[in-house]
């Protein structure tokens, strides 16, 4: 019976999979929002990384918390692959029955072979485009919808946006501060007050690495939320690290 519901549960996973979380009681649990990004720009050891992280991470949810993994968009109207869902709080707090304790078995379960989906090397070699600001407005709506749940957002990607409208393969095409006031005035960038935001994945020692986390800190600053340096990272190797001090423990 329980292979059978880890099966329905995969059936359930579609491209445009946008399970809403507003509906949900409250808990005391975290969310935890994921943003997968697989493009070319990101070597097979940078997925290697990033897949370990997650599942780390995945080893480390309790009941009452809620995941959500998000492939980072890619641009125009293609849509993203997309899976949220969460693990029933218990009754008693800090205590775990024999039934709550077999769900959140299977729902780690669940959510690895999420993961496995996500991380799909074929799928890969088909990604033309990143859209870094796509998928934290997709991430932001999620957050608002985490109700009482302290949330972080973990993002495995290099920070490459790569779309039409937003280059950043130079740092000379890397929009400048006029450039992110014009989307503030217009209310065009999301909202992440009250966010942990961890990057994993980013390049920290070349001159346009540095450039482009620049922008990312004037961006998330204009969103309401920081990334600090210790947040900002090529690699993590321990998923306790996905946590942002000031806002409590993960």
């Amino acid at each position: 019976m329980r292979s059978l519901a880890i099966l329905l549960a995969l059936a359930a996973f579609a491209t445009d999979c946008d399970k809403a979380v507003g509906g949900e009681s409250a808990s005391q649990g975290r969310s935890y929002i994921v943003g997968i990004d697989i493009s070319g720009s990101r070597t097979k050891t940078d997925l290697d990384e990033s897949k370990t992280l997650l599942n780390g991470l995945i080893d480390r949810l309790q009941a009452g918390d809620h995941l959500t993994l998000i492939e980072v968009y890619q641009g125009g109207r293609l849509p993203a692959r997309q899976w949220s869902a969460s693990i029933p709080a218990p009754r008693e707090a800090g205590k775990l029955t024999a039934t709550e304790k077999r769900r959140l078995d299977d729902f780690k379960n669940i959510a690895r072979m999420q993961t496995s989906i996500l991380f799909d090397s074929a799928r890969a070699r088909e990604i033309h485009a990143t859209d870094i600001f796509g998928t934290l407005t997709r991430a932001a709506d999620y957050a608002k919808a985490s109700r009482n749940r302290a949330t972080t957002l973990l993002l495995l990607s290099d920070m490459m946006n790569e779309t039409p409208d937003v280059t950043m393969t130079s740092r000379r095409d890397i929009p400048g501060d006029g450039w992110i006031r014009h989307l503030a005035a217009a209310k065009r960038i999301p909202q992440l007050s009250g966010v942990c935001v961890v990057v994993a994945g980013a390049d920290v020692s070349s001159a346009r690495g540095a450039a482009i986390r620049e922008f990312w800190n004037k961006y998330f600053a204009a969103a309401g939320t920081r990334v600090s340096a210790d947040n900002y990272r090529n690699m993590i190797s321990d998923p306790s690290e996905v946590a942002c001090p000031s806002l409590g423990p993960t």
